[in-house]
């Protein structure tokens, strides 16, 4: 038995089981964005986020009335998209310069409880420092266990 190659091999398999659970936590992050509740009087609105050049603020929500969409409101020109899917409204929205923020505005004359979570306004460079953690935690930890069993299998030397 080789202790050098056991040992470096535990200790990249260890280091390996580190990177991949903080990747993992990054990219579910991601995936499972926080959901906030707030409820709206009538003309009442909610901040919901802001927006840069390159950047897209999407915001996914559902509302107490099952009604068409809530009126969106936005600080700066820019690309506005609402859409209906799965029983969520989806509302993505950039600007083209300067920075933007998104209201959605209660537009009824009752009040609505609005759930809303914001799925990322700079999704990309999180989604590639997840990802990029897990890989180099799959090769390190493949790394890793053939060091251990080298260091296992082989005889020490003379």
């Amino acid at each position: 038995m080789r202790k050098g190659l056991l040992i470096a091999g535990v200790v990249l398999i260890v280091l390996a089981v580190v990177m991949y659970v903080v990747g993992t936590y990054v990219v579910s992050r991601l995936v499972m964005p926080t959901m906030m509740t707030v409820t709206l009087s009538p003309g009442g609105n909610v901040t919901v986020g802001t927006a840069s050049p390159g950047e897209v603020l999407t915001v996914v929500y559902t509302d107490s009335i099952n009604q068409p969409p809530l009126e969106t409101f936005t600080s700066m020109p820019g690309v506005l998209k609402t859409m209906y899917t799965s029983g969520h409204y989806v509302v993505a929205y950039t600007v083209l310069s300067g920075t933007g923020t998104l209201y959605l505005v209660n537009n009824y004359s009752i009040p609505v409880t609005v759930k809303y979570s914001i799925v990322g306004v700079s999704i990309t460079s999180s989604l590639l420092i997840g990802g990029m953690l897990i890989l180099f935690a799959l090769v390190i930890g493949i790394i890793g266990v053939v060091l251990a069993i080298l260091g296992a299998v082989l005889k020490p030397r003379k």
